[in-house]
């Protein structure tokens, strides 16, 4: 059975109403933005990403962009790493293929991975500054692996000349959120997944 679901922003005036008429919040998910304004912050954010990659380097990871060759590590990093994420309605992950990772530079999108000798450990996937998805191996948690890649993914994207960034996710992936906010990401957004029980 199919249920009924509405996503929409906490702000938003219906929402009151479907609570009333009886709709559960199952979910909530975020939205995030970072904007390159070329004010005095800028220098300090370049900074601190900089400062992600070099870490991860320093830790004896290698960071760099992935290409088409690098499919069926991606295609298996990623289905390593979503078992646990947590999902709503409203963000959902589609598991990626190696034809998906294939037809990326067609779509706009970069990749962006640490290596830790020949196994791949993170993947950060962006189109132009919009984020993706970030996916780090589940037994390498914890090391900055996540913020590194993003770090890498966004300097990258600077230096073709993105200025504006947008990420989000799940609320329940406390992970992600704290790397988003590490990485200089404001949260701007707050969405809502309602269904009737």
């Amino acid at each position: 059975m199919l249920l009924e679901t509405h996503v929409l922003q906490d702000t938003d005036p219906d929402l009151p109403g479907l609570l009333g008429d009886g709709f559960e919040v199952v979910g909530e998910s975020w939205g995030a933005e970072l904007v390159i304004d070329g004010g005095a912050d800028t220098a300090a954010l370049l900074e601190r990403l900089r400062g992600f990659v070099a870490s991860a380097r320093g830790s004896g990871l290698e960071l760099r962009e992935l290409a088409p060759r690098d499919a069926p590590a991606i295609e298996a990093l990623d289905a390593e790493s979503w078992a646990d994420v947590p999902t709503t309605p409203a963000t959902v992950h589609a598991p990626v293929s190696a034809a998906d990772v294939h037809d990326w530079a067609r779509r706009g999108r970069r990749a962006f991975g640490a290596l830790d000798g020949d196994r791949l450990v993170g993947v950060c996937v962006g189109s132009a500054g919009d984020n993706d998805f970030v996916v780090v191996a589940p037994d390498q948690r914890g090391r900055g692996i996540g913020a590194a890649v993003v770090a890498a993914w966004m300097l990258g994207a600077i230096a073709a000349g993105e200025r504006a960034f947008t990420a989000g996710g799940a609320s329940q992936n406390a992970r992600s959120l704290g790397m988003i906010r590490a990485v200089g990401f404001r949260v701007t957004e707050r969405w809502l997944s309602l269904q009737r029980p």
